[in-house]
């Protein structure tokens, strides 16, 4: 309907996984490069696992695209089936006759190594793909190691790629699987788009589509982002509806205003109505208070008027009462008069909003970076380098940016510097520094708020950036074998984490295997890739964990562990 108004040839943003409009990220070349060096090289399994949406079955359709005219693919979408079922499926795919109804398991074994074995004397490799594999049963994951048993002296004659959801990774830790997570050779997990990947993804389908300039202003690609948090298949569903909503208004440019209203759509929501409902329920439970306020203060006004007419000289009870219902203050002449001060009024509450508006109040990067060094104890305009993390690592700190959610910055419990962006594009930069439940503290500078995460998420759009204290700088790999300081900065976080009492003597700066092993069961329990190395992503949780000061809470997040003072 709105590819004439916008002057495209086609619509942009299809959910359809058209390999002809991939927008390859650096993380989708990556994911890419390992599919491709599985088939061609990988002697095992491959395996690509991401969120729902992330691009794996498009990813898997260019794959296709570029593999040699000498790969016969069979691409499997449909997991659930039994393991007869999938054999009888393989055989379709590579469009191999059998009897469905006589062919019993070893038949259509004998076939597909007879089919295999002559396709690889031609010169032929034979590639399976199975897609949504974290639905696969047991049985059938049994029935796919066992085919990776058709092979020659020298080569595999079958490749298979397992592509699935994070659940998939869970599902091949199981005793019973074992045999097959140990044949995964090559492996990826594809993550969402980072919020510059997002603006060009737009860009990238809109000019496929045939747009000569782009269609999205600045502020609303970055709506577009907060609200699909990266996902291409959300990208598509909200820019498709926003462009409807730009074509019905008579836009030529998508704006904010549109893609809020686009998301709304999208979630079933409406937030006026919601809005107005609450205003009206909030008048009504008003109304009716104040009701109840007026039929009190009468009946006490009026039974003190009532007292009055009775007695001859009026008590202080009534003349207090007099008072508090602010009637006509009758007294005996001989009292005192009595004053009553009034109560101080509460300072009204900032939004947000007007708190990122206000002129007097920094929120700009330095400011932001100046009050994080703080938490450190660190004096940043006295530090030398050009740039934030120049000067932390001056000091022996390193920085972490990330674009992640709540629960990830609760995760690595440090002060961090947030990016919100206001509805007209401008950026500000305030420092998280207290994190509990649904309540977030924003330092301004010194000045602390507190909102709610609903209201932050609001203007956030997902990044941050940490401060880090690693056991060495540049950060170091530590695996079997090193000795060094920085092998004591491990055993030392494992011991608070593992509650284990320190020894009086210096720890060992060896890498031993038992430190080894120690590393693949921290690694194992929180779900960290267990090699027994650790790399960057250990030593964070290792930091994280073990609550090195400055921390953002005080009580552990998902019973990780306890706090324990550093």
């Amino acid at each position: 309907m709105y590819t004439a108004h916008f002057g495209l040839n086609a619509a942009p943003f299809s959910i359809t996984p058209d390999p002809h409009y991939l927008y390859l990220s650096g993380r989708h070349r990556e994911a890419l490069a390992h599919l491709l060096y599985g088939v061609n090289e990988g002697p095992g399994f491959v395996l690509l696992t991401g969120e729902v949406g992330t691009g794996k079955t498009t990813l898997c359709r260019c794959l296709i695209e570029q593999l040699p005219d000498t790969v016969d693919v069979a691409l499997l979408l449909n997991p659930r089936v039994s393991p007869m079922e999938l054999l009888a499926a393989l055989f379709d795919e590579l469009r191999i006759s059998y009897e469905p109804h006589t062919f019993t398991h070893k038949d259509y074994v004998d076939v597909l190594n007879s089919y295999l074995l002559t396709a690889h004397a031609v010169g032929r490799r034979t590639v399976l793909i199975l897609d949504e594999a974290q639905n696969l049963s047991t049985e059938v994951l049994e029935q796919v190691r066992l085919l990776t048993n058709l092979e020659t002296a020298n080569h595999k004659l079958l490749q298979i790629i397992l592509v699935g959801q994070p659940e998939l990774n869970t599902l091949l830790k199981r005793n019973n699987l074992r045999q097959l997570a140990q044949r995964i050779t090559a492996r990826y997990h594809l993550l969402p788009l980072s919020l510059k990947d997002t603006q060009a993804y737009i860009n990238h389908r809109l000019a496929v589509s045939g747009a000569r300039n782009p269609l999205f202003a600045s502020a609303a690609t970055r709506v577009v982002y907060r609200y699909s948090g990266g996902v291409p298949r959300l990208i598509n569903i909200i820019c498709d509806r926003a462009l409807l909503g730009g074509y019905v208004n008579n836009h030529t440019q998508i704006d904010v205003p549109i893609v809020r209203k686009a998301v709304q759509e999208v979630r079933g929501e409406n937030i006026n109505q919601s809005t107005a409902f609450g205003w009206l329920m909030s008048m009504g439970i008003i109304t009716a208070l104040l009701i109840l306020v007026g039929s009190v203060i009468w009946w006490r006004t009026h039974f003190h008027f009532s007292s009055l007419a009775i007695q001859t000289v009026p008590t202080p009870q009534s003349d207090a009462l007099a008072l508090t219902t602010n009637t006509k203050k009758i007294t005996a002449a001989e009292e005192p008069p009595v004053s009553i001060s009034p109560l101080p009024t509460p300072p009204q509450p900032h939004t947000l909003l007007e708190l990122l508006q206000t002129a007097t109040l920094p929120n700009n990067t330095q400011a932001a970076f100046i009050t994080l060094f703080k938490y450190w104890n660190l004096d940043y305009l006295s530090l030398t380098g050009e740039k934030a993390c120049q000067r932390a690592a001056t000091q022996g700190l390193a920085c972490l940016l990330r674009t992640g959610t709540w629960e990830d910055i609760r995760y690595f419990n440090k002060p961090v510097v947030i990016e919100l962006v206001t509805d007209n594009g401008t950026q500000h930069h305030v420092v998280v520094s207290h994190l509990q439940d649904k309540k977030v503290s924003l330092d301004f500078s010194g000045q602390i708020s507190d909102f709610t995460l609903d209201e932050v998420n609001e203007y956030w759009l997902g990044q941050f950036l940490l401060l880090w204290k690693p056991p060495l700088l540049p950060i170091p790999v530590i695996k079997a074998g090193i000795v060094n300081d920085a092998v004591i900065w491990v055993r030392k976080r494992l011991d608070i984490i593992e509650g284990v009492r320190s020894e009086p003597k210096i720890p060992s700066p060896r890498f031993d295997q038992a430190l080894k092993q120690r590393i693949i069961a921290f690694q194992r329990k929180y779900q960290l890739s267990p090699d027994g190395v650790v790399g960057e992503q250990t030593l964070l949780a290792l930091q994280a964990l073990s609550a090195q000061a400055p921390v953002l809470w005080s009580t552990p997040v998902s019973g990780l562990v306890e706090t324990v003072s550093p």
